[in-house]
């Protein structure tokens, strides 16, 4: 499983597209994260639309991404969320932690 990332401008973008649920999907936003991360990019927008589950698996990913910005005063940012997955993150108050990017 591999999600599809692009660099443009100064952010680098991680399209999620299934569910974040297991351990292979965590693993491979970790992939992708990396991927993006490696090139320098230092602010990464997940667009988890492609996502109507995610649970810890996910959320331990997402959240390791954040810490790992965060240390080099990076920003982890999400597109609009909507479901499951923004009932979740809204719960977990994820929404407060992550900024919205509504650009393209």
């Amino acid at each position: 499983m591999d999600f599809p990332t692009e660099v443009i401008g100064e952010k680098g973008y991680i399209r999620i597209t299934s569910d974040l649920d297991t351990e292979v999907a965590g693993e491979a936003l970790r992939a992708a994260f990396n991927q993006v991360y490696d090139r320098g990019t230092r602010t990464i927008v997940l667009d988890l639309s492609g996502a109507q589950i995610i649970n810890s698996y996910g959320i331990g990913k997402v959240l390791m991404c954040y810490k790992r910005l965060k240390a080099e005063n990076g920003v982890l940012m999400v597109k609009p969320l909507n479901g499951f997955v923004k009932e979740t993150f809204e719960l977990l108050m994820l929404d407060k932690l992550l900024p919205e990017d509504r650009e393209r």
